[in-house]
This record gives C-alpha cells, structure tokens and sequence, in this order.
C-alpha cells in the first residue's frame, strides 16, 4: 500500500496542495544526493516498499533505483535535455493528479492489478499475465458478444503483447479491457472496458464487452457495462463514449440502447457491417 510520496523535483505546489487535501504524506528532498533522499525516507517515517518517488533528472532517478525506489517521472519543460528513461510512468504537469491516480501507479509497479469497481456480483479489475489461458479460453468459444479484432500470436508473443498492454495502456492510458471476475465462484467469465477505436477516419474512445458463453443471459453483460461507465464518467472524465457493434447482434444492439447508447451510423469494415453507437456522459 502507498503511504507516501518523495518529492525530488520543481514546480509541484500544486500537487503538494492535492496531496494535503487528500491525506497522503510527501516530502521534498533537500538536496540532491543519495544521503538526502534517505534522510526524506527517514522524515517521512516509511519503508521503500511503501513510497514513489518523483524526479525530473536522470541523476536523480539513478539515485531512487538504486536505493530500490518506485519512480514517477516529471518531464520538465525547462529540462529538456533529461531522458528519464527508467520511469515507466512521465507526468507533463500535475493538475489531474492526486492521491489515487499515484496509488493505481504504486499498485501496478508492485506487479499487481489494479481494481477498477466492484458491483453486487462482479469484481473488475486490470488482467494480469495470470489471466492469459482463461482470456484466450473466452475467445475460443466463437463469435464474441461485440467487435473485437482476431489475433494469432504464439505464447511468447501474448505474453510480450500483454505486459506491454499493463505497463503502457493501462500505465499511460489508466483505462483498457478489463477482467470481469464472478464473486461467488472467483471465476474469469468475461472483460469490459475502453479502447481506441480507429475503424472511419478519426479515433475515439469505444466501450467493449465479451462475457463467456456460459454466463450469458444472466445480465452480467450489463452489471459490467453499467460498472465501467460509471468510472468513466466519475474517475475518468470522458465526456462520452462509443461502441462498435455487428449490425445482426441484436443482443448487443438492445444492451447499447438500454444503456442509453444512440445509434450514429451504420458502415461495413473487412466484410462486416458495423454499427457504431455514442453516449454521451456529461
């Protein structure tokens, strides 16, 4: 668990203001060197396993690996010249973040997945590498409940594909496909979340769903799609949402207008005719 973050860059008043507001301790590094990020650690009273810490120079974020810290990097603009390679997460200012953004960070930089909402009979949460033969499982079933493109990667590949997918669409972007998880029974039964969607000639944000065969028909489809839009609209901001859908899907197709969805076109992409819905969320 995150319990509290080392400062060792400029310009974060107004992080240290939304970090006040909501609870979670900082402090910032006197100096620059090693032994000053250790006596922050000390002031602040936490272990390293229980702190990020945000840099904006390569000589810093040395310094926090090396003591085996958490990085958060700050891209600078009147330091241009630092790469801040090693920092998996780059911040360009601080105005959207706060307290729960850095714990997602913390959460997935700990190798664990971070939970997206919790319904009456769902969990949703961030998949892991662990998720990977019950995803795959989901697919092999046939046709999927919405529009998902067909992939053929060897086990090398999906495993690559997906650390890749946690660390970048999940890190960068904080929103994804999502594992949708029975309560009861613990199991896999489906994924819910956002993409982007490129299928005309511009890209936006597209809500998708598959639940497996075998919980269909149970209104799992809409617990899950009503869970992830709310975290769109409260934690995520959009201002609203598309999906994508096969024309003869009609399950779908009524799922999206009980949801509010409005149709806005219909069009055909690699033999298939699509049509694509919008909801708006403010």
């Amino acid at each position: 668990m995150l319990k509290g973050l080392v400062i060792a860059a400029s310009g974060t008043e107004l992080l240290k203001e939304t970090l006040a507001r909501e609870g979670l301790p900082w402090i910032e590094t006197i100096g620059r060197r090693k032994e000053n990020f250790l006596e922050a650690l000390a002031e602040l009273g936490l272990g390293p396993e229980e702190i990020l810490c945000l840099v904006e120079r390569d000589r810093e974020e040395r310094i926090a690996r090396e003591l085996g810290w958490f990085c958060v990097g700050y891209l600078n603009p009147e330091l241009p010249e630092e790469e801040l390679s090693s920092c998996k997460i780059l911040l360009e200012g601080f105005q959207e973040i706060d307290r729960a953004f850095l714990e997602n960070v913390y959460t997935r930089a700990c190798g664990l997945p971070v939970q997206i909402a919790e319904t009456r009979r769902l969990l949703i949460r961030e998949m892991t590498l662990a998720d990977l033969d019950e995803i795959n499982a989901l697919y092999r079933e046939g046709e999927s409940a919405v529009f998902f493109p067909e992939c053929s990667l060897n086990r090398q590949e999906e495993e690559e594909r997906i650390r890749a997918y946690i660390a970048y669409m999940y890190g960068l972007y904080q929103f994804g496909m999502w594992v949708v998880i029975e309560k009861e029974s613990r199991q896999l039964i489906g994924r819910a979340g956002f993409g982007i969607a490129d299928y005309l000639d511009f890209s936006e944000v597209d809500m998708g769903y598959l639940i497996g065969r075998k919980y269909r028909r149970k209104g799992y489809a809409e617990e899950a799609c009503r869970a992830v839009l709310e975290y769109a609209r409260s934690v995520l901001c959009f201002p609203g949402v598309s999906a994508y859908v096969d024309s003869e899907n009609l399950g779908s197709l009524r799922l999206l207008e009980k949801l509010g969805f409005h149709r806005e076109q219909l069009f055909s992409l690699k033999e298939r005719n699509l049509c694509r819905y919008c909801l708006a969320l403010r």
